[in-house]
This record gives structure tokens, C-alpha cells and sequence, in this order.
């Protein structure tokens, strides 16, 4: 047995929209094996989005096993989880689901922020919270259980966030971190403690004592139970770390940690985070988080980034062409070529819809893919110049590019065109599930700190520079594609 087969590892779990993903990953932030489960989440027309805990955790147990297959196990130090920030899941005392887990892109809860908003105590909220309500956020997800399914909330215990339902499985610990108890509207930012007056603001004091203790990302938050060592393969007593929600976890995989860079994460949602100092007075972003233990993490976001494309694929050309194959295609339509529009919102929000805008004759499979492509880009880079506000006003050196659009070299330049800033793309594919990885080192003794783990973990594998001449033409597209936007979204909420 070779040296390299001692070094030790970190497991880290990534529990997404569709799917877990377990990852082992050594100290130099290298994945040594990756498993995927495929993860049942179910939407309803009535605007409630689902998962099944029970088979939520199974599926994660499966992963888990499928990934620990030969000696691995034994090289393992400690356990890292990130998940999907916001929504909730409920469970009594002993840990049972008390209702279905609620995804973040879950409506039911919209009215209760609306009633905030209308009362004229959204701003009363973001003082005391540091963020604007929204319906998947946890807070206002809380108290519309509460108000509409109160047989639910007199039997649970615990409220919980995606990755710390999980880590209760591992660990028969109730404990969450600061990024998801501040990222879900749960926290006072100032004193770093519940908003105890943020639940009495919106008539639900009670529920903050359904709220589980805080430890740090980077601190130990349980170690694995006999149960879950019997179930999953891990050692008994293995560490885990507190770990972060996933927009954080991303922001650190992608080894942010100063003001100079901005994380662009391509997924499902378009979201952009970025780390600064403080956030003004009456400036409230979709996400404002305590994040490494001690630093602020803003984040600005819709779910309309990279899913536009693959939803395109599937179900506007019958899934005949591949993602790969698709943005070759794309890249044969020139940058200066007139070409159609396209708004990325067929995921919402509502009444937001996606649309092809000036189609005409000359439009093809290239040119239509392109402008996906491109309005992907144009979405992330609106994101970035609200986020923009909460730091200097000025854009970072460079932006860090993670998820599906990160994996392409073409649409990674579209990105760098479009903002006008040098793209450096993540050298991994798994960015959210190597922040974990990073917590779990720290919290096993690997390194001290998360800014050390993240120096040594995380690397860049290309820099894309902005081409000048591609910066205008997408400069004036971009005019363009605000202008149309705007209408649109005019239109169609006149008509909601």
C-alpha cells in the first residue's frame, strides 16, 4: 500500500434541487470519488414544492455507502454538509418528519411576506433581520405553517434547514450554522442571535423556540451516531462540521474569502454573492449572511440561470442533442450576428415567463441557443449590479464562475463579455460540495482555519479575459435585453 493511499479525506454531502451528491475529497481539495442519488422533489400546481424526508435521507444513505465502497472509510476524517438555503424541514423531539420538507422555490408562503409588504413593515422586518421577505425564505415559510397547519407546529421541535436535517441523521444532533440561520431571516445580524423580535413582528413569538443552537462552519456540530455508522459505513464519532448553506458553501469552494472576487453560481438559480464589510441601512438583499465564522456574505439571485438551457433541450428539441453538443453548435453563431432575445425565466417567478423576443427568419438552432446563452449572462450580470450596492459600488477584480455554465469554456466567455470582468473558472466540478469539504477539514484538525483550507483546497484551472470587441456588441445587447425586460415585465404584471 502505497503513502497516497493513507492520506486522509473528508466526505462532503451536497443535497440539491434534484439530486445528493457525496464526494471524498483529499487535503489538496482533489475529489477522490463522487456518487450521485437522485432525489424525488414534488411540485404541485398550487405552488407547494416537496421532498419526502425519509426518502430524502435514504437516498443520501445510499450515496454515501455507493462512495465509501473499499478502504475508503478508513481514510476518512470528518463530514462536511451543504444543501439548498431557505425553505424548511420539521421534526418532533426524536427527530421523526412532523410534514414533507419545503423547498425554497415553494409560493405557499408568498402571502404572508405580501402582508408584510402591505402593512408597510418591511422595512421594521429588514432592520431587524437584514434581508427583504420573500415566500421560500425561512422565516415567513415558519409562520405560514404556523398560521395555516397548526397541528404541525404544535407537534415538531426542531425547524431545520436542508443540510441540517441531514447532520441530525448523521448525528442525533439539532444544531445549525450561521449561514443558513442568517441566510434563512432567522438571525440578528448585529448581536448574532436570533431576531426574537422578528417572530413577534409577524405574531409568531413561540416559534423561536422551535430554532436549534448555533455552532460555527468550521466548529464540530456532532459526531456520527452508532445508528448512522451502522447505516451509511462512516466510523463511529467522526466529526462534523457545522458547514454552511450552499450559496456560502460555493462562495467558499470557489475560495472566496475577501472583497476581491464575486461568485457567479450557474445552476437552477442565477445567483451572485459577494463578501463585504457591513451592509447599509435600508438596503435589504435576497441573502445576507454571516459567513467564515466572522464575515458578511450578500447574495442577489431568481431561478433564471443554466436550468433555461437544459429545459430548452429537453423539451423544445426533444432532448436530441446533448448540453456539449448544443453550445458547439451555439459557438458557430458569430458574436456580431443579429440574433433573437431571450428572457431565462422558466422557472419564474412568476408572473415572470420565459419568451423569445424579435425572431425572425435568419434565427436558427445557433442563434436561439446563443441568446440563451447570453440571456443567462445578462440575468447574473442585473443580479451583480443591484449587488453592487451593498460593497463599494464598484465591480470586484474578477468573478468566480461555478455551476453548469462554468463548464464551458464558450458560454465562461460570454460571462467575462458580458460584464466587461475577467471570468476565472473553479478547478472542480463539485464547487458547493468542496466548501464543505473545507469545513470538515478544519473541524478534523486537516488545517486550522477556513481561510487556510480554502488557500490550499480551492484553485483556479482558467482565467477568461474580456475581448473588447465582443464587450461592446454585448454592451449594446444588453441595453437592449433591459429594455425588452422591462416591457415584458410590465405586461405581464398589468395583466396578473
Amino acid at each position: 500500500m502505497t503513502s497516497h493511499d493513507q492520506d486522509p479525506l473528508v466526505l462532503a454531502i451536497d443535497a440539491g434541487g434534484t439530486a445528493v451528491k457525496v464526494s471524498l475529497f483529499d487535503a489538496q481539495g482533489r475529489i477522490v470519488r463522487l456518487r450521485n442519488a437522485e432525489v424525488t422533489t414534488h411540485h404541485y400546481p398550487d405552488g407547494r414544492v416537496e421532498r419526502d424526508p425519509d426518502a430524502f435521507w435514504q437516498a443520501t444513505v445510499h450515496a454515501i455507502r455507493d462512495v465509501l465502497q473499499g478502504e475508503c472509510a478508513k481514510r476518512v476524517r470528518g463530514v462536511g454538509c451543504t444543501g439548498f438555503g431557505n425553505g424548511v424541514f420539521v421534526v418532533d423531539a426524536e427527530g421523526k418528519p412532523t410534514h414533507p420538507g419545503i423547498v425554497s422555490v415553494d409560493h405557499r408562503a408568498q402571502p404572508v411576506a405580501d402582508r408584510v409588504i402591505k402593512n408597510g413593515n418591511q422595512a421594521t422586518l429588514g432592520d431587524m433581520n437584514g434581508h427583504r421577505p420573500w415566500g421560500g425564505q425561512t422565516l415567513i415559510q415558519l409562520v405560514g405553517l404556523s398560521e395555516n397547519v397548526p397541528s404541525v407546529m404544535a407537534e415538531t421541535r426542531w425547524a431545520l434547514a436542508c443540510k441540517d436535517f441531514i447532520r441530525l441523521r448523521l448525528t442525533d444532533a439539532p444544531l445549525t450554522d450561521p449561514s443558513d440561520a442568517s441566510g434563512g431571516g432567522l438571525m440578528n445580524l448585529q448581536r448574532r442571535d436570533y431576531a426574537t423580535e422578528a417572530f413577534s413582528l409577524l405574531g409568531q413569538a413561540g416559534l423561536v423556540e422551535k430554532l436549534p443552537e448555533i455552532v460555527g462552519s468550521s466548529a464540530i456540530a456532532g459526531r456520527i451516531s452508532a445508528r448512522a455508522a451502522a447505516e451509511t459505513g462512516l466510523p463511529e464519532g467522526l466529526p462534523v462540521s457545522g458547514s454552511m448553506m450552499d450559496v456560502a458553501s460555493c462562495a467558499l469552494g470557489a475560495g472566496v474569502t475577501t472583497p476581491a472576487h464575486m461568485v457567479l453560481i450557474a445552476g437552477t438559480w442565477a445567483i451572485n454573492a459577494m463578501e463585504v464589510s457591513e451592509t447599509a441601512p435600508n438596503r435589504y438583499p435576497l441573502l445576507n449572511m454571516l459567513y467564515r465564522d466572522k464575515a458578511r456574505l450578500v447574495a442577489e439571485g431568481s431561478p433564471s440561470s443554466a436550468a433555461n438551457l437544459g429545459w430548452y433541450l429537453k423539451h423544445a428539441m426533444g432532448d436530441r442533442l446533448p448540453v456539449s453538443e448544443a453550445l458547439k453548435i451555439a459557438e458557430t453563431c458569430p458574436v456580431a450576428d443579429q440574433r433573437c432575445y431571450f428572457l431565462p425565466y422558466i422557472h419564474g417567478p412568476k408572473p415572470w415567463q420565459a419568451s423569445f423576443l424579435r425572431l425572425s427568419a435568419t434565427d436558427n438552432d445557433a442563434s436561439m441557443i446563443r441568446a440563451i446563452c447570453e440571456g443567462v449572462a445578462f440575468e447574473h450580470r442585473r443580479h451583480a449590479e443591484a449587488l453592487l450596492q451593498y460593497g463599494t459600488g464598484e465591480w470586484p477584480e474578477a468573478i468566480r464562475l461555478t455551476g453548469g455554465a462554468a463548464r464551458s469554456p464558450f458560454w465562461a466567455q460570454i460571462f467575462a463579455d458580458a460584464c466587461n470582468k475577467p471570468v476565472e473558472v473553479v478547478d472542480t466540478p463539485e464547487v458547493g460540495a468542496l466548501g464543505a469539504a473545507i469545513c470538515a477539514a478544519v473541524a478534523s484538525g486537516l488545517y486550522d482555519t477556513l481561510e487556510e483550507a480554502a488557500s490550499k483546497m480551492s484553485r483556479i484551472s482558467c482565467r477568461l479575459e474580456p475581448i473588447p470587441e465582443h464587450v461592446a456588441i454585448l454592451e449594446d445587447r444588453y441595453r437592449e435585453f433591459s429594455r425588452l425586460d422591462r416591457g415584458i415585465k410590465a405586461l405581464l404584471s398589468a395583466s396578473a
